[in-house]
């Protein structure tokens, strides 16, 4: 039974942690400011970079300088105020040339320094998904309750020395 509860516990422990960065990062992830760390994360909605990035993905960008940006790097932009991820496919005087891997036509405009917001550095698959159903206040009230649940079992039965001795 020891075993169970620590893995449990173990469990919760690095799911409240993953959790509690992704929103962080979430949280930090207007296009004005600098981002957790460096880092700031975005649902993806539209397949525009299909097959490579998905709808539904999460991706973390790192807001790195923007003369560090390549030609082949996939970066995160703001146009006409919404955000969007194409891959670099030219750098001009102008600016950089953008392309959705998915779209037939590269797309309007340069992006500048100004609407650069970074560089998409992990992606993680379906996970937006999770972050936007988190965003909801049902959401938030299950979590809370089986937090809840949880602490109300380990006070319910909690583990006595002699138990723990006898598992060893």
């Amino acid at each position: 039974m020891k075993i169970v509860k620590d893995i449990g516990t173990a469990l919760a422990v690095v799911l409240v942690s993953v959790f509690v960065i992704i929103a962080g990062i979430s949280f930090f992830s207007a296009p004005d400011s600098s981002g957790l760390l460096g880092y700031k994360g975005y649902t993806v909605v539209s397949g525009s970079m299909e097959p490579e990035i998905a709808v539904g993905d999460f991706i973390i960008v790192e807001t790195e300088p923007y003369a560090d940006v390549e030609k082949e790097d996939v970066i995160t932009f703001q146009y006409n105020q919404e955000l969007v991820t194409h891959r670099v496919n030219d750098k001009t005087a102008e600016g950089l040339v953008t392309k959705g891997d998915a779209n037939n036509i590269q797309d309007q405009g340069f992006v500048t320094e100004e609407t650069y917001i970074g560089t998409q550095k992990i992606l993680i698959p379906y996970f937006g998904y999770v972050v936007t159903f988190l965003q909801k206040p049902i959401a938030f009230a299950i979590v809370v309750a089986f937090m809840g649940i949880y602490l109300i079992h380990l006070y319910i039965n909690p583990s006595t020395k002699e138990e723990e001795k006898s598992n060893i």
